[in-house]
């Protein structure tokens, strides 16, 4: 068995590289399709999905699924949607609420927290697919309360409770991973310009309490020198404050976008043009980017960084990168849905 795990690890940036790029060209697939379709409907006006039927990632559509990052769209949305269909749970289990799965997924975020710090890149790995599992269960909780609501539109319910518990353990959970990744770089230290230092994987050899590679189970002495932990704290941070600022952009603008696009409007000139601005490439652009730069986003990405063992690489990347992008971006968004607003007498 160790042999085995010793040649995967050996090969895992090929593996890793393969799996990525076909992740890749699948969530493109998917989003020229979602292009297509966008380009051919009228949010206005579209059916509702018939009972009982399959549940789809295009139909119908609306402004937050359009505005969804591609994992929650095309794989975890899809697959707590299909559960619940072949398993009947919300009906069997009529008396769990979507409050009771939220809290649920609070409890296992703290859990994967605990994994991700954790010297050993495998338990960080399983933290990872722990959190994967919140996600998961964040999407099903929307499930579950649509199932038993009037109005099963893809949309956030503002008047709701549920809404606000559900955005509140989101933003706790979203904290417990940040510091599981925290007090795992306080442990490793990450090296400065100490070219002695090495990097994970490390793990911890049961007899001699010694530190040795995963892949060799060669010895490997650690240095002392790295940065501080007040550096590494407010790098941490950083990304933090940019998860949070992104999410809370993206859902005062799915608001705004919905008023611009849902509102029926009765003179048939409007009505032409409010097509041609949702028909328009600079609003799919919009809609793009914010797919890739929503909170929801770039906590996936935290998530891919941690299971390739490129935390610290990824937040030095997006230390002030992450901020510049969500402010060109949230700038240009609504200056341009605030014009299209005006241009409807909205």
């Amino acid at each position: 068995m160790q042999q085995i795990y010793a040649a995967i690890s050996q090969h895992q940036r090929t593996i890793f590289g393969v799996l990525g790029l076909t992740i890749a060209c699948y969530y493109l697939l998917m989003d020229g399709v979602l292009y297509s379709t966008l380009q051919s409907v009228d949010l206005v006006n579209q059916k509702p999905a018939k009972p009982g039927q399959s549940w789809s990632p295009f139909h119908p559509l609306s402004i937050k699924l359009i505005m969804t990052d591609p994992t929650t769209h095309y794989v975890i949305t899809p697959l707590s949607e299909n559960f619940n269909r072949v398993t009947k749970f919300s009906q069997i289990f009529y008396f769990i609420t979507p409050n009771m799965i939220t809290f649920t997924h609070l409890i296992l975020a703290f859990i994967s927290a605990k994994f991700v710090f954790s010297e050993s890149l495998q338990n960080r790995r399983i933290g990872v697919l722990l959190f994967e599992l919140r996600s998961f269960l964040d999407a099903f909780d929307g499930t579950v309360y649509r199932s038993h609501a009037t109005v099963k539109a893809y949309k956030s319910d503002h008047s709701n409770f549920g809404f606000w518990f559900d955005c509140t353990a989101d933003t706790i959970g979203g904290f417990a991973l940040m510091f599981g990744a925290l007090f795992f770089l306080w442990w490793k230290c990450p090296p400065g310009t100490d070219s002695s230092a090495t990097t994970l994987p490390w793990s911890a050899d049961d007899i001699n309490d010694a530190k040795n590679d995963l892949v060799t189970e060669k010895p490997i002495k650690r240095t002392q020198f790295g940065y501080s932990k007040q550096f590494i704290f407010l790098r941490c941070l950083s990304f933090g404050m940019q998860t949070g600022v992104s999410s809370a952009i993206w859902d005062q603008l799915t608001m705004r976008v919905e008023k611009v696009f849902l509102t029926k409007l009765d003179d048939p000139e409007l009505v032409t043009l409010q097509s041609l601005a949702l028909h328009s490439t600079t609003t799919w652009l919009i809609f793009w980017f914010w797919r890739i730069m929503c909170g929801q986003s770039l906590q996936q990405m935290f998530l891919v960084a941690i299971f390739t063992d490129k935390i610290w690489e990824f937040l030095r990347f997006v230390q002030y990168v992450g901020f510049v992008v969500i402010g060109l971006l949230a700038t240009l968004s609504f200056y341009h849905f605030t014009q299209v607003s005006l241009s409807l007498h909205l």
